[in-house]
């Protein structure tokens, strides 16, 4: 067959047939972020960077062989599993703070806590035994390398922890909070990474997004209960609609004037923690809708609903860049301006 012929053929062919998640939903999406394939938030459909991106420090991730890599302020993070290699997305994480101190290569110390969940983690050989106002653990390391990064969390009371240190304890992590997050490295004081806020506003965001109904997919892992894989608002929050990932279920939430008009959740399959979760919400007055990995029969769905008027910003992994950050990796974020129908749902997240 000549090459001429082919191109003819291929032109002639349905432009939603370009991609298997297209073809899925048999319809072409007007915003496509590939994340994880493509490693940058070049839309795949229009072919622009129609995203916003800021986080006021540097931070880390981990790169496709396993290692600790830096990226600078306002540069976004594309993850990898520290063990395959494989691409995972784009890092939307909340501000942590590391209050170890010289955390490349842990020694004995004492840190100043208060009475909440602290996360503790590190990777090397050796191990991290607590004492003073926590005697949770102790904390054993299994070899190098983030592959092998250990946590543990605990409450402590207030007042002065003791970390005993013995053996080889490398990129060491105390941090406030219920769950670890990437790694953040410290030298003789402890050290901030700022939030990672992507955005889509303004003309990058009216040139695709469709005001009275549209459907979402999302393939993303929180670890945080409650965090958002995207949330659609007109600047405040009296008008938006959301997907999140609440005790461990997906969830599809939408609010009109702060009253919430669609609840579809009641019988969606989610995962457990940091697991990846497909997800896909169709939005439209009066006839909404959620499938989450594939829910065959499980569709939730909402007959009563009043679509959110005036909707101009996108924000990806967090509520309004501020709280209930995803803080994991998001595959992928895909938008059609078009209410598609529950089999749909239940197909594009198989």
């Amino acid at each position: 067959m000549s090459l001429a012929l082919t191109s003819r053929k291929a032109a002639l062919l349905a432009p939603w047939l370009r991609n298997p998640l297209w073809a899925a939903a048999r319809a072409v999406p007007s915003l496509d972020l590939r994340f994880a394939d493509s490693k940058s938030l070049v839309d795949a459909t229009t072919g622009q960077n129609l995203v916003t991106f800021s986080r006021a420090s540097e931070a880390t991730f981990v790169n496709s062989q396993g290692q600790i890599q830096t990226a600078s302020n306002n540069a976004p993070r594309f993850d990898h599993n520290p063990t395959t290699g494989e691409s995972l997305g784009l890092l939307v994480e909340e501000q942590r703070q590391n209050l170890l101190l010289n955390s490349g290569t842990l020694s004995t110390q004492n840190v100043t806590v208060t009475a909440v969940a602290h996360t503790l983690s590190f990777t090397g050989t050796g191990t991290i035994t607590l004492s003073g106002t926590s005697t949770a653990g102790p904390l054993v390391g299994t070899g190098t390398g983030e592959a092998n990064r250990v946590s543990l969390t605990f409450t402590p009371t207030a007042g002065t922890l003791t970390l005993t240190v013995s053996g080889t304890v490398t990129n060491a992590q105390l941090e406030i909070g219920a769950f670890r997050t990437s790694y953040i490295p410290t030298t003789g004081t402890a050290a901030t990474r700022a939030a990672d806020v992507a955005s889509i506003s303004g003309s990058n965001f009216s040139s695709w997004y469709r005001q009275d109904e549209g459907t979402v997919f999302m393939d993303a892992a929180s670890i945080y209960n409650n965090g958002r894989y995207f949330m659609f608002d007109d600047g405040t929050t009296n008008e938006r609609w959301e997907g999140r990932y609440s005790s461990f279920l997906a969830i599809a939430n939408s609010w009109s004037n702060n009253v919430q008009d669609v609840s579809p959740n009641t019988s969606v399959i989610g995962g457990t923690p940091s697991t990846n979760v497909r997800v896909a919400i169709a939005n439209a007055s009066n006839n909404a809708a959620i499938a989450s990995n594939g829910a065959g029969a499980t569709v939730g769905t909402d007959s009563s609903s009043t679509m959110p008027a005036n909707q101009s910003r996108l924000f990806v992994g967090s509520f309004q860049g501020t709280a209930t950050f995803v803080n994991g990796p998001i595959r992928r974020l895909t938008y059609w301006p078009q209410r598609l129908g529950n089999e749909v749902l239940q197909r594009i997240t198989q």
